[in-house]
């Protein structure tokens, strides 16, 4: 299956570099319908940023984007497909996506309908939380993990925002003001779930060299490559390296790289029919058999079981 990259250019509002939407998801049932070839969701814009969709119970398509992504759950639960992991969301998650997270969407086992609102932002409102914090750190909390960040806020607080989301895509506001209200509404949840008071004078903030060594291991000729590479890029001594990795990321060097192979494995056997060994071997594995066991710890089943789950690949 291809991953397809979603576009800023015909999807964000010219003028506020933003867009904030409302989608709601309804699950054919096996056999209902014949999928289309494309094996797309059918949307039905009904104008003012919302959108019905009625999805194959397979799940919506693997996405990137060349913008970053706020989803906040409204209604219902989800199962969230995220760079080869599987998470299930449910009212009130509210997930920070960066451009390069590949995610999807498939529903939980009782199939319930899903209510979710996103706010999709160009990157330069990063430069402008920079500017309003005076203090770009909390870029580090949301790009370090393998993991888009998630939270989880309660009834009211999802209410509220949900109400205050919906109310900035009204046409009464001028697109000036609306872009003022959008900046710092994101300059208050970025506060909020990034930033503590505590943390903003602790020496234990991840350095900035660490978070770019992270960024840089999550592309896949690097996590394939594997440790010598981490080494190389970082430009530090394999113990300094190896101490850093414990202490702000709570992981070694080597769980970290395998983190990434492993989620990359479970990928490739959701979205392809290549043969497991041809998998581990690509990914650089010492041994299939050390392959398959880190695969169990990390999934709990086989990578063969895995794949009977989670394929979305079908016959023509």
């Amino acid at each position: 299956m291809d991953n397809q990259r979603q576009k800023s250019d015909g999807w964000l509002e010219p003028g506020l570099g933003a867009r904030i939407s409302c989608h709601e998801i309804t699950w054919l049932p096996s056999g209902q319908i014949r999928p289309m070839q494309s094996d797309k969701a059918r949307v039905m814009p009904t104008g003012g940023n919302l959108y019905f969709h009625k999805v194959p119970i397979s799940g919506t398509a693997p996405q990137t984007r060349d913008f970053a992504q706020i989803v906040l759950l409204v209604t219902g639960s989800v199962v969230q497909k995220v760079n080869g992991e599987r998470r299930l969301l449910s009212a009130g998650d509210i997930c920070f996506l960066r451009p390069d997270d590949l995610n999807s969407y498939v529903p939980n086992p009782e199939r319930s309908l899903v209510e979710l609102v996103t706010i999709d932002y160009d990157l330069d409102c990063f430069l402008s939380l920079s500017v309003l914090f005076e203090d770009d750190r909390f870029l580090q909390q949301l790009t370090a993990p393998v993991l888009p960040p998630c939270f989880q806020m309660d009834a009211n607080a999802c209410g509220n925002l949900y109400t205050r989301l919906l109310k900035l895509n009204t046409p009464a506001l001028s697109p000036t003001l609306r872009k003022i209200k959008l900046k710092l509404l994101l300059g208050e949840l970025f506060a909020r779930f990034f930033i503590d008071e505590d943390n903003l004078q602790r020496e234990s903030q991840v350095p900035d060299w660490l978070v770019s060594l992270c960024a840089a291991m999550r592309e896949e000729k690097n996590f394939i490559a594997g440790l010598p590479r981490l080494h190389k890029l970082a430009c530090r001594t394999p113990g300094h390296v190896c101490k850093s990795f414990q202490k702000y990321l709570g992981r070694r060097p080597t769980e970290y790289i395998n983190e990434l192979r492993l989620a990359h494995a479970a990928r490739q056997l959701s979205d392809t029919d290549d043969d497991i060994v041809v998998i581990a071997t690509r990914l650089n594995f010492s041994s299939l058999s050390w392959f398959y066991r880190l695969f169990q710890q990390r999934y709990g089943v086989s990578p063969a079981a895995y794949r009977r789950l989670h394929s979305t690949v079908r016959g023509v």
